[in-house]
């Protein structure tokens, strides 16, 4: 099964020096795996406009799709919509349709300096939801850094993107990793359809590793699943569970009318 690819680019000199906790890239990467997104690649830029053009140029290339959040708005260091108009050659213009909708939002005229969040790519689409709006340039996806903002905005984008969920066979063992590399070797190389992680724990009592078997078909998973059982120990399995294969739920998302 074919599924998506997303990059993530997260902007702001307020987020690499720490003085604003990043808050949103949990959300995504959640977000993304509920939908059977594959995340490819995560990004943490700075405010430099030529780094975020030259990075949102890369992801749109490589990836099926890419978010951006961060360096939304009227002020200096907001570079973030100039730098992806850059990314796709297109020029940054007022946008009339932007302006209205901020004006009946904010229920009179806009300052000069207001109206610089009017302020887009010419070609960009404006698509509304949950009393807000994210900007869509071809596949780049722009939202503001706040991370309500972010949570209220970002199911209805992946939705977009969904596809059914893999399923994930996690399973634990009474063995320490160090003991049984050869086999996870063994069963990783007889196993290529089949994500295999493996996780050595250091603070249960119960089991002291962790196998996890990712595949489109439950079969597959199943078959390395048993192999590395077989070659690990049936004795060292403590148990298995099982998530996924379903289709994501889906939220409609709302219009507040513009």
């Amino acid at each position: 099964m074919s599924r998506h690819t997303a990059g993530i680019v997260i902007i702001g000199d307020e987020v690499l020096s720490a003085r604003i906790a990043e808050g949103n890239l949990g959300t995504l990467l959640a977000c993304f795996a509920r939908h059977g997104i594959v995340t490819g690649e995560v990004a943490v830029l700075p405010d430099v406009a030529e780094r975020i053009t030259a990075v949102v140029r890369d992801f749109a290339a490589r990836f099926d799709f890419v978010v951006t959040t961060g360096g939304v708005g009227p002020t200096h260091d907001d570079l973030t919509w100039a730098s992806v108009a850059a990314a796709f050659d297109v020029p940054l213009v007022l946008r009339g349709d932007a302006l209205a909708w901020m004006e009946r939002r904010n229920g009179g005229p806009l300052t000069e300096e207001q109206k610089r969040m009017a302020m887009l790519p010419a070609q960009a689409e404006i698509v509304r939801s949950n009393g807000g709006f994210a900007i869509r340039l071809d596949n780049v996806w722009v939202l503001p850094g706040v991370p309500s903002m972010v949570r209220s905005r970002i199911d209805a984008i992946a939705q977009v993107y969904a596809t059914a969920l893999p399923w994930l066979a996690t399973a634990r063992y009474r063995v320490d990793e160090w003991e049984v590399v050869h086999a996870i070797d063994t069963v990783v190389a007889a196993h290529g359809d089949v994500q295999i992680g493996s996780y050595p724990v250091f603070d249960d009592p119960d089991y002291r590793l962790k196998l996890t078997f990712v595949a489109d078909e439950r079969a597959l998973a199943t078959a390395a699943l048993e192999a590395a059982t077989a070659r690990i120990g049936a004795d060292h399995l403590v148990d298995v569970t099982w998530q996924g294969g379903e289709l994501p739920s889906a939220t409609a998302p709302t219009d507040p009318q513009a």
